[in-house]
């Protein structure tokens, strides 16, 4: 007992010494404008064993915004086709370098170090190590220019010679602010102590809500709808985005009607903002 004490001891004072190193200013805003999603063409590579149009990526903090981490996918027709690549990026405080770990979907390992070559180019070596255990080096020089990063891939011989192999441009088609969030169905309901029993009896337990002000919060896995009697007129899309005023100031340079705000004045916290589709479908953005 008095041996675990002494080892989260040691692990809650290891963490507080960490968190009071800073990470480099270049780092910290290359993992700020990492942020998001990015969309590539795959044009000039496509072929029947590799089909894809675009590839995706998907970037988002870590816990405590120390890191990211990224996910890399391939697209046909606009639709994702299954994740290739798993990322984690962040600063390694021993060796005074970023470091970029990814798991391939085939089990294949790499890891190396991130240094910055400019203001907005880095340079990433990395060890591959895959299931069968050969290792291989690769590099990458990245240019990123607020919405726009441009990756070249290089193989890197025993010798240190390095071999250009592909190269692309990603465009930045959604923020972290701009990303629409959780996705549910808010449903206008009669009696909705018997909406309750049905959803239930399909599967639906209740995360949130209060049926004595007649609305309820329902979840079955990622599958989310809201049960809402005398509150709306029609059933209702309703996404959860972390940034709603983000979202509420597209929709008004695009000069899309907007029915109802709430809590628009205030520079964050809680606000939720409501349109129609074209063909009068209601929208409800509720940043909670």
């Amino acid at each position: 007992m008095k041996t675990s004490i002494i080892s989260i001891l040691f692990l809650f004072n290891t963490t507080i010494v960490l968190s009071q190193q800073k990470v480099p200013d270049w780092f910290q805003k290359n993992m700020e404008q990492s942020i998001g999603i990015w969309i590539t063409n795959n044009t000039n590579y496509k072929s029947k064993n590799e089909p894809f149009d675009q590839y995706g990526m998907d970037w988002e903090w870590g816990i405590g915004k120390q890191s990211i981490k990224g996910t890399l996918y391939g697209l046909i027709n606009g639709k994702k086709q299954g994740v290739f690549w798993e990322f984690r990026q962040y600063w390694d405080f021993e060796n005074n370098h970023g470091i970029v770990v990814q798991y391939g979907s085939d089990g294949t390992i790499g890891i190396g170090p991130m240094t910055q070559k400019n203001d907005i180019e880095t340079k990433l070596i990395q060890e591959f190590i895959p299931p069968t255990g050969e290792k291989n080096t690769h590099g990458h020089l990245s240019t990123l220019n607020d919405s726009e990063l441009t990756t070249t891939s290089y193989d890197i011989d025993t010798n240190g010679n390095w071999k250009k192999r592909r190269s692309y441009t990603w465009h930045l088609v959604a923020s972290d602010e701009q990303k629409l969030g959780t996705f549910s169905i808010s449903l206008a309901v009669k009696n909705i102590k018997a909406s309750k029993d049905f959803y239930e009896s399909i599967g639906f337990k209740i995360v949130d809500g209060n049926l004595d002000q007649n609305w309820v919060i329902l979840k079955n896995g990622t599958s989310k709808i809201g049960l809402f009697q005398g509150m709306f007129t029609k059933n209702t899309m309703t996404f959860n985005p972390k940034s709603v005023r983000e979202i509420h100031k597209k929709a008004t340079e695009y000069k899309i009607p907007v029915l109802s705000v709430n809590g628009m004045d205030e520079k964050e916290g809680i606000a939720s903002f409501m349109i129609t589709d074209p063909d009068g479908n209601p929208i409800l953005f509720d940043q909670h």
